[in-house]
């Protein structure tokens, strides 16, 4: 590596993310399991920091996460986790199993935390009847690829394609959802790492406050 590159890569990163947010939780996950030194900048969603015009010109849709690098701005999480993997060292998407990791971490977005962050913020009977379908489809997929008893979807090791399933059993968990028993169980293996288990309790104080304001609007 030249001195250059090793300069380009000593400079600090930031992460502008929300506890609550599901991809800023998947995003952090992932720096916290990499062990990347990134400095966290916790936004707050419910005061307009995400229509700020700072940060619209780096996330133009106004979402989080948005990691900031010498390189300029990154949003969405599953590309800050794959810029970061390209960096090295290659701990969410290790050799031969990339193309696995990849696929469930996709299926874990579309078919796992969009449906359960719908039904997060709109508790209707239509809502929650299209997540429930929905999620149960994909914790089959999950199940499938638990069966010969490895601990995590692509093996003995965690990796990208574990970190959306366990944020999205959370968040089903909490909203009432049940689980397949097989997928319980996986949960509470990743939530045996003190990572899994510091991005649950971070998210659990802000899942309380909405729960609170959504009986009080009630």
């Amino acid at each position: 590596m030249t001195h250059a590159a090793r300069a380009r890569f000593d400079v600090v990163m930031r992460l502008h993310y929300h506890p609550l947010s599901t991809y800023s939780r998947k995003a952090l996950l992932g720096i916290r399991l990499r062990g990347d030194a990134v400095e966290l900048r916790e936004l707050n969603p419910f005061a307009g920091d995400l229509k700020r015009a700072d940060y619209v010109a780096m996330s133009p849709f106004g979402k989080m996460p948005v990691l900031e690098t010498d390189e300029g701005p990154l949003f969405e999480s599953t590309s800050i986790l794959e810029y970061l993997e390209e960096r090295g060292p290659r701990c969410l998407l290790p050799a031969g199993v990339e193309r696995l990791a990849r696929h469930h971490d996709r299926l874990a977005d579309l078919y796992l935390l969009t449906p359960i962050g719908k039904y997060f913020w709109d508790k209707s009977e239509a809502i929650r009847a299209t997540t429930e379908a929905t999620m149960a489809v994909a914790w089959q997929l999950w199940g499938r690829a638990l069966a010969d008893g490895r601990p995590y979807v692509c093996g003995t090791e965690i990796t990208l394609g574990d970190l959306g399933a366990a944020i999205a059993a959370h968040y089903a968990v909490t909203e009432g959802l049940s689980l397949p028993d097989d997928i319980t169980a996986y949960v509470a293996r990743l939530e045996r790492h003190p990572a899994f288990a510091e991005s649950r309790a971070s998210a659990q104080p802000f899942v309380e406050a909405t729960r609170a304001r959504r009986e009080k609007k009630d």
